[in-house]
């Protein structure tokens, strides 16, 4: 669901008539961006991946790549969809992001990796006892 919403808030932005904008509503846009869908697969990531409550799950790769294909086709268009500080590290080097722009990934993936560890600690008890 919140998926979807922002999927749509998203495309409703990029197909919104170009205003006399500034440099810091695009940066702020990228940074929503790239935190909501690095929330979003880092999340994903750890509920099919590590919790307990899916043994054996051999679906966890199509769950991933939805979620990487989701925030591609709905926020690419603004901030490039890297969802991955490393990601984003590769593409700086390969010349595909802008160096200038680096701190936006940085910050918007380590934030948003941060904020889905603690939700999965907080929505997940029993993954913290030791067995």
């Amino acid at each position: 669901m919140a998926l979807g919403v922002t999927a749509m808030w998203s495309e409703i932005i990029s197909r919104s008539k170009p205003r006399p904008s500034t440099v810091c509503a695009a940066i702020g846009a990228a940074l929503v961006a790239e935190f909501i869908f690095t929330f979003a697969l880092a999340y994903v990531v750890l509920n099919v991946a590590t919790s307990k409550d899916h043994p054996g799950n051999s679906f966890y790769g199509l769950a991933i790549g939805f979620t990487v294909f989701a925030g591609a086709a709905s926020v690419g268009k603004i901030s490039g969809g890297a969802f991955n500080p490393a990601v984003a590290l590769g593409a700086s080097v390969m010349s595909l992001f802008s160096w200038s722009n680096i701190w936006i990934y940085l910050l918007a993936g380590f934030a948003g990796g941060a904020a889905a560890a603690l939700a999965f600690r907080y929505l997940n008890p029993d993954d913290l006892k030791r067995a």
